[in-house]
């Protein structure tokens, strides 16, 4: 049901650039291209440092064009550049593009702060159109939560708590192993990202990140959090990505609450990845009992289709705003950096 009429999808758009891939690693086989298939987009190419992984992915997607370089991919016009690759290689591919060209660019932004204001500089430099793939924002569950705080059913905001326990692969992504901090910048930056889309940046934040005994080779998999904004309106994330005791007891989900109303989202993605449970959103209001909205779909893929839309339609201007620009997501790097700094200034007892 949906009697409160929640939007939980972003607009198609009527019109379309061709698409090509720059890295053809798993989440451009696993959640890219099932979205980018949903919207009947056109892909173009695909170029990857490994010729072989590139090639695979052509040929399970029918995807024309297999770039032997760097330079031979990006020199197209008229395209929109995907691009997802390790983030210390993404401000050296960005100062490549061809200037007045657009580019949707893997999260986060560069190794660190420094390098995501480059980017920056580099994109209004050489007039790139570039967005983040902060998809969490497009999500069917984090849409309809916009919606209801858009149309005020929840009252005044008191209380935001993320809180995660389950088990992650972590295995998945051996490049992690070589990051000198890995849960804030590669996981849990879509939560910040979201809050920070949603609220603005706190005054000022703490967090501290912890180790596993299981994964010696990874800086942090655990993380505690808090946002501080007004005095009235607490903001809490407790995240633990490495739940080992199977399916019982995991879980993943925010609650937003409200003076006259509130919103709990089962974040479904999440667990058992990759093979993903269902997402889930429910709904309190001072006037209505618990409803559980029916949702058009789940974070993976469905997310995905919904910045490429943006960018798109914000290319031949359907959409007004780009959601994750450049110059928006900066602040999300930044608050990432004062988030991972705050935990140099424990106070020792």
């Amino acid at each position: 049901m949906n009697e409160f009429n929640l939007k939980n999808r972003w607009d198609q758009p009527s019109k379309s650039l061709p698409i090509i891939f720059i890295g053809a690693g798993g989440i451009i086989r696993n959640a890219h291209l099932p979205a980018y298939k949903k919207l009947n987009l056109n892909i173009e190419g695909v170029y990857d440092l490994n010729s072989e992984t590139a090639k695979s992915l052509a040929k399970d997607f029918n995807i024309p064009n297999v770039y032997e370089s760097l330079d031979d991919a990006i020199n197209n016009k008229d395209v929109v550049f995907d691009i997802a690759v390790p983030a210390d290689q993404l401000l050296s591919i960005v100062q490549k593009l061809p200037i007045n060209s657009y580019a949707l660019l893997q999260k986060p932004m560069g190794s660190n702060v420094q390098e995501a204001e480059k980017i920056l500089k580099t994109c209004k430099e050489r007039q790139i159109t570039a967005a983040l793939n902060f998809q969490l924002r497009f999500s069917p569950m984090m849409l309809c939560l916009k919606d209801a705080l858009n149309k005020n059913l929840l009252g005044k905001i008191v209380d935001v708590e993320f809180h995660y326990s389950y088990y992650l692969p972590w295995h998945l992504w051996p490049f992690l192993e070589k990051i000198d901090r890995v849960e804030i910048p590669y996981n849990s930056i879509h939560l910040f990202d979201l809050i920070r889309s949603i609220f603005g940046m706190p005054e000022g934040v703490f967090a501290y990140s912890n180790t596993h005994p299981k994964y010696p080779k990874l800086s942090d998999t655990k993380t505690t959090a808090i946002l501080k904004y007004r005095k009235d309106l607490r903001c809490a994330l407790s995240l633990n990505h490495c739940y080992q005791f199977g399916d019982k007891n995991q879980n993943a989900n925010l609650k937003v609450e409200g003076t006259d109303g509130v919103v709990y989202i089962t974040l479904g993605s999440t667990v058992n990845y990759p093979n993903f449970e269902k997402d889930k959103f429910e709904i309190k209001t001072k006037d209505r009992d618990w409803e559980e909205i029916k949702l058009g779909g789940n974070w993976f893929p469905e997310a995905f289709e919904g910045t490429m839309s943006n960018l798109q339609r914000f290319i031949f201007k359907e959409d007004t705003v780009l959601e994750t620009s450049v110059e928006d997501t900066i602040d999300t790097m930044r608050l990432i950096d004062a988030l991972m700094k705050s935990q140099e200034n424990f106070f020792k007892l």
